[in-house]
């Protein structure tokens, strides 16, 4: 078979049986769907609708590296480009975050190593740093990252098992934490799930008090609005919203994806500290989980082991057990990266003055 010049790019041969392919167009999108939904390690972050939201988000670029081994998918890689700081140009300002991938059929080796070596050619020049930020353990080929040229990382995220008996999560929760609880209760704090369609202005306003406050870039509400478009079914996009009285005091963005809810995007307004939202909504998050048949409470992410971190210590305190699952790293342009880190620095002096 014959390939003219723009197929050729995007579709490769690298074995007699294993095809390495790179335009989202020439992989069916059910086939791919059903792949992430089968694999054990299949996560909301490797899914279509995922790639859907980057591509139609300014300031993020997906990128999609796929193998088809005998015909049918055995592999599959879907990483952002992020633009990090707005007014910066070009490779200074990228980075490339791969979540929860790359997702290989039977662990296998060769697949693996193929995905990751065309990845690397076409990032090279397009983002100064690729991560790589495990949802599962990957140490059985965690040799074939290295050889790719990525080191390794400790990293901890932290898991709560949804299928404990209410009393149970319960009993588990900090002390501190059961009392701040129902001190919401008191103060009139109540949890909603927002409708599918909510208008994410008040929720949306925490979020940026709280980046704003923590000296961190975040997302265009666009960024969300996609989200709404494209995870209405299955992955499902939820807002759920803590309100006193006519106000929201504190949110949480969570991405439904089989038995699993994902703690997205999480705050509360500091002026209404003392009402203590933020440990209620968690609770009521987990409670809804379980009667919705969602067995895990993903709290995304809790820092390197070896590195103090309060928000992992206030995380621990909801019950849930640590895992260190790792990531992976590669500096694609180190004096580039030195850089743009010293660029970094400054825009953080001028924009949070």
């Amino acid at each position: 078979m014959t390939f003219n010049t723009t197929v050729q790019e995007s579709f490769g041969k690298v074995a007699e049986d294993l095809e390495i392919i790179t335009d989202s167009s020439m992989i069916d999108r059910k086939s791919w769907s059903d792949f992430v939904r089968n694999n054990l390690h299949g996560n909301v972050f490797q899914t279509p609708q995922m790639y859907d939201v980057f591509e139609q988000t300014e300031g993020f670029t997906p990128i999609l590296i796929a193998a088809r081994k005998n015909g049918k998918i055995s592999g599959v890689l879907l990483a952002v480009i992020q633009k990090e700081i707005k007014g910066v140009p070009g490779i200074l300002a990228n980075r490339a975050i791969i979540r929860g991938a790359p997702l290989i059929d039977n662990e296998d080796e060769e697949v693996l190593n193929q995905i990751l070596t065309k990845f690397n050619e076409k990032i090279q020049t397009k983002a100064l740093i690729t991560q790589i930020r495990n949802w599962a353990d990957t140490s059985n080929y965690k040799s074939v990252f290295l050889q790719c040229g990525y080191r390794y990382q400790d990293h901890l995220n932290i898991l709560l098992d949804l299928e404990q008996s209410e009393e149970v999560i319960w009993k588990n929760i900090n002390r501190e934490k059961r009392k701040s609880i129902n001190k919401a209760y008191r103060e009139g704090v109540r949890v909603e799930l927002e409708s599918p369609h909510a208008d994410l202005t008040a929720t949306y306003f925490i979020l940026q008090e709280l980046y704003k406050r923590i000296q961190l870039p975040y997302p265009d509400i666009d960024f969300f609005k996609k989200w709404q478009r494209n995870f209405d079914v299955e992955p499902r996009f939820l807002v759920f919203a803590a309100k006193w009285e006519k106000e929201t005091i504190a949110f949480r963005y969570v991405l439904a994806y089989k038995n699993v809810l994902y703690i997205s995007y999480a705050g509360a307004l500091n002026k209404y500290y003392q009402k203590c939202a933020n440990d209620l909504i968690n609770w009521e998050v987990m409670l809804w989980g379980k009667e919705n048949g969602y067995t895990v409470y993903d709290f995304a992410g809790a820092g390197s082991p070896h590195v103090p971190y309060g928000v992992r210590v206030n995380k621990m305190k909801f019950g849930g057990q640590t895992c260190n699952i790792g990531r992976y790293e590669k500096i694609n342009r180190p004096i580039l990266f030195f850089i743009a880190k010293f660029g970094f620095y400054l825009w953080k002096k001028i924009s949070f003055k």
